[in-house]
């Protein structure tokens, strides 16, 4: 009965060393083999060609997303407060004419309200294609190299677990 529960602690520990990789909460780190890493060193330490690609194209869907949102909010920013501004007129006097000087505050909100809805899709699928990335590394990544063998000797048996 000792040898069985040897050999089921023995089998349950290699299954607990079992190459898989984790996401960070923030999806910008990776940990493989109790390494932590940066989501950049896939390219060395991913091996599956189309989990690589679809990491690639996760990053440069969030790289652009972030882009797009930065100058999105940076013209709502600045498109606000000139468009909440009092209206200005300019005068002439010898005809006494007034006219209004044209504000571009609600076209600059428009502009960035329209490349910050662009950069939230973006970065949606950016998370989506760096997560099935890290599912198919995993799903078809390199298995553990463990493997046992069992020996006899006249009397004895004996398991041999090599990592």
């Amino acid at each position: 009965m000792l040898k069985l529960y040897t050999l089921a602690m023995v089998i349950a520990i290699n299954m607990l060393q079992a190459q898989e990789i984790t996401l960070s909460k923030n999806e910008k780190k990776f940990q493989k083999d109790g390494t932590e890493y940066k989501l950049s060193a896939y390219k060395t330490e991913f091996a599956n060609p189309i989990a690589k690609n679809y990491i690639r194209e996760g990053r440069s869907h969030k790289s652009i997303s972030t882009v797009l949102g930065f100058f999105g909010g940076l013209m709502i920013g600045a498109g606000l407060p000139n468009a909440l501004s009092k209206q200005q007129y300019t005068y002439n006097y010898n005809n006494y004419q007034r006219t209004k000087v044209s504000k571009p505050g609600w076209a600059m909100v428009a502009g960035g309200g329209v490349l910050v809805a662009t950069a939230i899709p973006l970065a949606y699928l950016g998370k989506k294609k760096i997560r099935k990335g890290v599912e198919t590394e995993n799903k078809f990544g390199t298995k553990s190299q463990t493997y046992y063998q069992f020996q006899t000797d006249g009397n004895t048996l004996g398991v041999t677990v090599n990592f």
